[in-house]
Formats: C-alpha cells, sequence, structure tokens
C-alpha cells in the first residue's frame, strides 16, 4: 500500500505540473498569434525601406559617406543581441547568445560590446563581465519603435564617434510556427549593393541630406521588425517547449495511472488470498 501511495503523489504532482504547462502554453499560443500577424504586416514595408536605401545608396557610388565606406581599423565592435526576458522555451537564448560567442572568438584581437534586448543577455554579459552599453528590457509592443529609434540613434552617433569601428546584431528570425534561425546581420557601415532600380535619381536639396534623413529611418525600421521577429521567435518557442512538456506530462500520466491500477489489483488480490487461506486453515 506504501508503493500505491507513493505513485498517488506523483500523479497528483504530474498532474499539477501539467495544468501550470497547458496554462503557459495557451498563453504563448495567444501572444504568438498578435506578434506573428504583426511581423507579417510589417514586413513588407520594412523590405520597401531597406529597398529603397539600397536603390539611392547604389545611386551615390561617387559620394564618400562614413555610413558606408567604413574604417580602415576595425579595433572595436558593438553586437545588439535579442533574447527574450524569460526562460522556458527551449535553445531559443543559447543559440542567440552562442552567436554572439562566434563573434567574440571570431575578432579575438578586437574589443566587443554588447547591446542587451532582453533580460537573459543582460544577465550573461553581467554574469561574464561584457562590455555592456545599454540594455533593453521587458520591451511591450507600445514601446518596440520608440526604443528601435533610441538603438539606431545611438548606434550611429556612436560609430561616428569612434566609440564602435563596426556594429551588428543578432537575432531569431521567424519563419513559422516551427520554425525561426537565428541571424547576424551587419548593420554599420552599411554595405553598397546594385540598385534595383534602372531609374536615376534627383536629389532634391542634396545626397548627403537625402542620406543624413533616410540612414536612421531605415536603421530603425530594420531594429524595429527584428525586435518583432525576435519576440514571435520567442513566443513560437515557448509554446511549442510548453505542448512537449504537456505531452510529456500527459504521457507520464498514463503510464502512472496504469502502473497505480497494477499495485492496486496485486494488494487487492494478496488480501483475497490471504482471507481465503485463513478460512481454509479454520
Amino acid at each position: 500500500m506504501a508503493k500505491t501511495k507513493e505513485i498517488k503523489t506523483r500523479i497528483k504532482s504530474v498532474q499539477s505540473t501539467h495544468q501550470i504547462t497547458n496554462a503557459m502554453n495557451i498563453v504563448s499560443s495567444t501572444k504568438f498569434r498578435r506578434f506573428s500577424i504583426m511581423v507579417e504586416n510589417s514586413r513588407p514595408y520594412s523590405e520597401g525601406v531597406t529597398r529603397i536605401l539600397s536603390n539611392v545608396v547604389s545611386s551615390t557610388k561617387h559620394l564618400k559617406h562614413p555610413l558606408f565606406d567604413g574604417k580602415e581599423n576595425i579595433k572595436k565592435i558593438a553586437v545588439i543581441v535579442m533574447t527574450s526576458d524569460r526562460g522556458l522555451c527551449g535553445s531559443f537564448n543559447s543559440t542567440a547568445i552562442k552567436a554572439l560567442e562566434k563573434i567574440r572568438q571570431d575578432n579575438p584581437d578586437k574589443s566587443i560590446s554588447v547591446i542587451a534586448v532582453g533580460k537573459k543577455i543582460r544577465d550573461y554579459a553581467r554574469k561574464r563581465e561584457l562590455d555592456l552599453k545599454a540594455e533593453y528590457i521587458q520591451l511591450i509592443p507600445e514601446l518596440m519603435f520608440d526604443k528601435a529609434k533610441e538603438i539606431a540613434e545611438n548606434i550611429i552617433e556612436f560609430y561616428n564617434e569612434d566609440i564602435f569601428d563596426e556594429v551588428y546584431m543578432v537575432y531569431s528570425k521567424f519563419y513559422s510556427a516551427v520554425r525561426w534561425e537565428v541571424t547576424t546581420k551587419k548593420m554599420l557601415p552599411i554595405e553598397r549593393k546594385e540598385s534595383e532600380s534602372k531609374v536615376p535619381y534627383i536629389f532634391e536639396p542634396s545626397e548627403e541630406g537625402i542620406l543624413d534623413t533616410l540612414i536612421p529611418k531605415t536603421l530603425n525600421i530594420e531594429i524595429y521588425q527584428a525586435i518583432l521577429e525576435n519576440t514571435a521567435s520567442e513566443h513560437a518557442a515557448r509554446r511549442q517547449a510548453m505542448q512537449n512538456a504537456t505531452d510529456n506530462a500527459e504521457e507520464m500520466i498514463a503510464d502512472l495511472t496504469l502502473q497505480y491500477n497494477r499495485e492496486r489489483q496485486a494488494a487487492i488480490t494478496q488480501e483475497i488470498s490471504e482471507i481465503v487461506s485463513g478460512a481454509s486453515a479454520i
């Protein structure tokens, strides 16, 4: 009987865990739907702005600009790393941190600074005493665009003041409910690409003025889109992890219930045998 009590206690414990993981799965599913819609709605605008900048930059190849030409000596690199604020989302955060570590390993002779978006990367940077330039945590949708704008303005300012020589961004790009990939993107200096447009541009009042206005807005949109993609990926990862945990709990409850019934039946059979044996002895 002691063993059946132990199994019953385990069943109650697993049932409690099952309720928690199922509730978290429902919450993550709701948040995932919201952010996946936001990603899909904003992606065409983000891609359009980036395409415009590429076309404009391609039309100004004769123009020297510090944000395109880069610097001769690269000594200081900044990395915008995006993770989640909370755990329970599988390997979502560890893959982003691995991407940061790869940049550090590939640049052993350079100074690496971190701009943290999410508690997990902030705590990681603090624990390992990395150069943490800024942190952005607990971003709600209403704040994401403004914070992205702040990050874009800061990295341009720091790049122009030679505090950073290059800037990269690490985030999880969202593809579907079951697919997301950690992406490392070079933000500064901006790469010159071939223009998709064959129509010559007319710049008013000047090429420099257009670029000085367009570049911060483009970086703002790209960082905002990355925050949305990263958040949608986070909730997809957490939903998948909680669904797996819920399925495992259900399987464990079924196995424990079967084991409980067998132990209980064995105990009853033994009691009946003892009663029959006692009656025969009388």
